[in-house]
Order: structure tokens, then sequence, then C-alpha cells
């Protein structure tokens, strides 16, 4: 047990550790406000009627936002891949060339549209299309929800030890 050093050890002086922590703490916070606020800045994603979009056009430049409004036009295939058509709310219409996957059968004029995208000039650029389901299936084919109210969930009864 002779090995043994149990001298004290020399230590900063308390100014110098204090000093120290602020300097990390400073830092530590600097990193998170910087974090905070590109998370903030960069995150957010604008949802306006295609009247306020029209509106705000010239403000929102080529940022990205979604648009809603309703469809007032077939949707016509370009030799480019993309596909035109026109949107309309609040008395103010916008032509919208979507880029990217084919919409659903539920696309259609009459139906309201969300097109994520940016404005191009005069024109707004859309990547994604989002189609909201209506419940009118129910009501038209009601006998294909023709299930009794019995309690059942539907699963078959395999009490017999299996």
């Amino acid at each position: 047990m002779t090995d043994l050093n149990l001298t004290p050890r020399e230590t900063p002086p308390a100014r110098v550790r204090a000093w120290r922590n602020w300097v990390i703490m400073a830092a530590l916070a600097a990193v998170a406000g910087f974090v905070l606020y590109q998370a903030l800045t960069s995150a957010r994603v604008y949802f306006l009627n295609v009247d306020e979009a029209v509106a705000r056009q010239g403000e929102l430049g080529e940022d990205a936002f979604n648009m809603q409004g309703t469809v007032t036009t077939e949707p016509t295939s370009q030799t480019d891949g993309t596909m035109v058509f026109r949107m309309t709310f609040g008395g103010a219409d916008a032509e919208v060339r979507h880029i990217g996957d084919e919409p659903t059968d539920l696309f259609k004029v009459g139906e309201r549209v969300v097109a994520k995208g940016h404005w191009d000039g005069e024109v707004f650029v859309s990547n994604q299309l989002l189609i909201k389901h209506s419940e009118e299936y129910v009501e038209d084919n009601p006998d294909r929800l023709s299930y009794e109210l019995d309690g059942s969930d539907g699963k078959s009864d395999s009490s017999d030890g299996q």
C-alpha cells in the first residue's frame, strides 16, 4: 500500500473554472439558438388559398408553399411530361404546372386540391398534389358495406384448440 499517492492535486483557481464554464454555456446557447432559428425559418411552408397566393405573388417569390383551390379546367399533358390546369378560389384563378406523379382518379374538375410548390413567373409550379376523399363512396354504394351490427368483428372463432 505504499504505492498510493495521497497528496492533493493542483487545481485551477475557482475564477478560471467559472470563466471556462461560462464560455462553454455561451457556445452551447449559440449553437442551440442557431439550430432553432434554422428549423423555424427553413421548415415553414405556407398554406394559402388561390386568391391569397395571387395577391401575395410578388412577396412570395420562389418560396415554397401550399396553394388550395378548386380545379376549373381539364388537365392537359404537355410534351415535357408536365400537366397543366387552372385552380380557383375567392374569385381569383391561377395556372398550375404540375411536375411529378400523375394524380389519382379523384383528380377532376370541381374537386378541391392542395398543390405544393412555388411561383415561377405567373405560373404556379407544383411537385405534389393532395386530393381529399369525399364521403360519396358510402352514399353511392351502400351495399358495399353490408355487414350486420351483431358485435362481430368479422374474425373467425378458432376456439377448437389449434
